[in-house]
């Protein structure tokens, strides 16, 4: 498992590629997710979208944009896996 900071600075060197994250799941098990992390077309920019973006930083999760599905994904930094 990488540590938090490890995991910031990979997703900080991604920028605005497409990354795939490799994570553990609340229940144990492991999920792969393949998307964007600042995606630009798809940021909520109401008070509420900014509300709920630093409620899941001070939670310590990191959202994603999920290609496949087209819907809003989320991690915890201390339970990544691997990234790519």
């Amino acid at each position: 498992m990488l540590t938090k900071d490890e995991v910031h600075k990979l997703l900080e060197a991604k920028g605005t590629k497409i990354t795939t994250v490799t994570f553990i799941k609340a229940d144990g098990s492991e999920r792969v997710v393949n998307g964007l992390l600042k995606p630009t077309s798809q940021i909520v920019g109401s008070d509420r979208g900014l509300a709920q973006g630093d409620a899941m930083r001070a939670r310590g999760q990191v959202p994603i944009w999920e290609i496949s599905s087209r819907q809003w994904k989320s991690f915890y930094a201390n339970k990544v896996v691997d990234i790519s």
